[in-house]
């Protein structure tokens, strides 16, 4: 298994080494050229064709392994050229003229293999197009004008790409946004600049949920506390509690211990004070949960009847389907599952499960699958090992790689934490083990 910090060319010739192939025999198998192999060896990732890397993953079978070292390492490259870049009157046409010469500097030593980013459909030309349109209007008018109302469709249409987007790709179009309302944020007077922050703080929470998807569980950790720091300059309560709901939710799949993840949940409410009703629920659901997932039924049961309430009392802009950081029915559903599933109340759970499915919508994939697993996990802990193991992979193999967020694999391990040592030979149980550790090695 490839370690998460390493670079694309460490991570070739890693897989290259532990396949026991030679990097003459390698180019051979991959029909790229010995010396471009050679070259991608001893670089970064910055500069390497997303074709290049996906065929590599073929030849190496490792996964997506290659082509996620190399996006990380564009993102890598990017932060670097762009820190230094964020002041100064010609900051755009600056930008844009190190966004332009990264992509054309070459991947290898041969003429042939000198491609551009602007033909990879990566994110460099996206950003060199933004920091090109930024530097016209700045440049021929002397200030360039920005909306804050076109800010949060943005953040708006960010949340709706959350649910469906792999989040590799989501990564990149973040980062494009992230740079741009840096540059936002130096044009706007106070009141602005507030609104902004708002836009900003959700932005950062959805790159703090995105990080934590891939993996980077540090880096997810110090975007939430961005997130935070921007959600209280905003001085916006409802963004405020937003962003720590949403923090205390997916801490519970970001291997942080389960008590600490409950004092977190206690200490927000505190802080919160009265915090307005239509942004406690994610809060309120992601408390809930964590009693449950720590054994504490009785007080579980009690923060969900508490986050029942408020629900009753929730208006239709947020309990509606449209808006992606609304509450809607499902959400509820989703958390009454995940409670009476921990709780082993199962018929409770069942219920939950049936009426819940039915209320996503057809674009959402990976709602049902969390829902499904949920179900697994009543099934393995009420001792039918076998079929909730079978159920499981039916689910995960259902879906698209890309779909197996983080989430996702935190419920389908605890499927097999709930399975006893008596039935571990079970084929059905063998098999879901050994499909679980194929798909987190090529993750």
């Amino acid at each position: 298994m490839i370690g998460k910090e390493q670079n694309f060319g460490e991570a070739l010739r890693h897989l290259r080494d532990a396949r026991g192939l030679s990097v003459r025999q390698l180019a051979d198998l991959a029909c790229i050229s010995k010396s471009k192999i050679g070259a991608m060896e001893h670089s970064d990732g910055r500069n390497v064709d997303p074709r290049d890397a996906e065929r590599l993953d073929v030849v190496l079978q490792s996964g997506i392994t290659l082509t996620t070292a190399a996006r990380r390492d564009r993102l890598a490259a990017l932060s670097m050229a762009t820190r230094v870049l964020l002041a100064g009157p010609n900051r755009y046409t600056d930008l844009s003229a190190v966004l332009l010469k990264a992509g054309i500097e070459p991947s290898g030593d041969d003429a042939v293999e000198r491609r551009t980013f602007l033909g990879a459909g990566i994110i460099l030309p996206a950003l060199t197009l933004e920091a090109t349109r930024h530097g016209m209007g700045t440049s021929m008018s002397g200030r360039e004008e920005f909306s804050v109302d076109e800010w949060q469709e943005i953040v708006v249409e960010h949340g709706h790409n959350y649910m469906t987007m792999s989040p590799d790709e989501l990564l990149e179009v973040l980062m494009v946004d992230m740079i741009a309302i840096q540059y936002a944020g130096a044009q706007v007077d106070d009141a602005g600049a507030r609104n902004l922050r708002r836009a900003s703080a959700m932005l950062a929470a959805l790159t703090a949920m995105t990080v934590s998807n891939l993996g980077r569980l540090r880096e997810a950790r110090r975007w939430w506390r961005t997130a935070r720091m921007l959600a209280d300059q905003s001085t916006d309560p409802v963004t405020r509690t937003w962003v720590r709901g949403s923090e205390v939710v997916r801490a519970l799949h970001e291997q942080r211990p389960v008590e600490s993840i409950i004092s977190m949940a206690d200490r927000y409410e505190l802080e919160l004070g009265e915090a307005p009703r239509e942004a406690l629920p994610e809060l309120l659901g992601g408390k809930a949960q964590a009693l449950a997932l720590a054994g504490r039924s009785e007080e579980a049961s009690s923060s969900l009847s508490k986050l029942e309430d408020v629900f009753t009392d929730l208006p239709p802009s947020v309990t509606g389907q449209g808006h992606p950081f609304g509450w809607p029915a499902y959400c509820l559903g989703f958390t009454r599952s995940y409670v009476h599933s921990f709780n082993g109340n199962y018929p409770e759970a069942e219920k939950a499960q049936d009426a819940t499915i039915a209320l996503y919508p057809a674009t959402h994939r990976r709602g049902p699958a969390m829902i499904k697993l949920q179900r697994a996990i009543c099934m393995s802990r009420a001792g039918a090992a076998a079929e909730a193991a079978r159920d499981a992979q039916a689910v995960l193999e259902s879906l698209p790689a890309a779909d197996r967020i983080r989430p996702i694999a935190g419920l389908s391990r605890q499927v097999l934490n709930g399975i006893p040592a008596s039935a571990e030979k079970l084929p059905e149980v063998r098999s879901y083990r050994e499909f679980l550790a194929a798909t987190q090695q090529m993750s």
